[in-house]
């Protein structure tokens, strides 16, 4: 028994934060390639943005008998997002449902806990749910609005004759916790606080060596895929992995809407299916990266 992507969707708020308008938004727009930010409507999170993109997928997400939300950003400390969105979706009662809090990489591990509970035949058909809503923990002069935006994805994973959905591998480092980080300032107020210099030193010094053992390990070349996804994270920390691996044709960059998080390698995935770009069969590698500080990398055939 396999497991595969039977289906990808998101949805990207109408609120802008207008970047232009703002006086660096030259300057860091060099850097990170990101013309425009976008956020959630005051007092809407990721429990209204998901329940907007499923009802849109409504005929999609029949049958389900398993949801995994990841987000940073929850309603709640408890429950778990994935108990209210059941209810929000009126999805039966009788389906296994649980929340994974991870960031930039939660999408590559959400797909391998999928994959997991498939091919054991815990579940046959999951849905996967990535929302963060960021915004909500910038405040005054906080440039991390200049990158992330706020959004939805939506991914339904089946069970297959075939394999779709391949192998993956994940690594750790808490020392770098505090590196990206939702704590107090100084007014007792939580806030978004990221060492942009320290994930960057981060990114290029362990992104590269997972993606080479990967391939040494599962007899891969980067010749073999036809479409590299790595976490939309920043025009600089994108080209100086491609570079860093000398990858020549294939490799993905989609920062129309800025930073998704954990959202952003379906975001890519999905649009390049849309432009014609990835086709029905193509072997892809993704690999996300960030918060935690955590990675994982995986490969799968759409």
């Amino acid at each position: 028994m396999a497991a595969s992507i039977s289906k990808i969707d998101f949805l990207i708020p109408k609120k802008k934060n207008n970047l232009k308008k703002k006086k660096l938004f030259k300057k860091i727009f060099i850097k990170t390639g990101i013309k425009e930010t976008y956020r959630a409507n005051t007092g809407e999170d990721v429990i209204d943005l998901a329940t907007k993109l499923c009802k849109k997928n409504k005929d999609s997400i029949k049958n389900c008998d398993g949801i995994i939300f990841v987000t940073q950003t929850p309603r709640y400390l408890l429950p778990s997002c994935s108990c209210i969105i059941q209810d929000k979706l009126k999805l039966p009662k009788n389906i296994m449902t649980f929340d994974i809090n991870m960031g930039c990489s939660g999408f590559v591990h959400s797909l391998a806990v999928a994959k997991s509970l498939i091919e054991n035949n815990t579940l046959k058909k999951i849905l996967i749910i990535c929302s963060d809503t960021y915004n909500a923990y910038f405040y005054e002069n906080n440039k991390n609005e200049y990158i992330f935006s706020d959004a939805v994805s939506l991914v339904i994973v089946t069970k297959t004759k075939s394999v779709g959905i391949k192998n993956f591998s994940f690594g750790s480092d808490g020392s770098g916790y505090d590196k990206i980080i939702i704590k107090n300032n100084k007014e007792k107020k939580l806030e978004f606080q990221m060492s942009g210099a320290d994930v960057f030193s981060f990114t290029l010094n362990t992104i590269p060596k997972l993606v080479k053992n990967f391939l040494r390990k599962n007899l891969l070349e980067l010749k073999n895929f036809k479409g590299i996804i790595f976490h939309q994270a920043s025009k600089v920390i994108l080209e100086s992995l491609r570079d860093r691996l000398s990858i020549k044709k294939n490799f993905i960059i989609d920062l129309k809407y800025g930073n998704t998080t954990s959202s952003s390698i379906p975001i890519a995935l999905k649009r390049s299916i849309d432009d014609g770009s990835l086709k029905k069969g193509d072997l892809i590698l993704i690999c996300g990266f960030g918060v935690g500080l955590a990675w994982g990398i995986g490969s799968l055939r759409i």
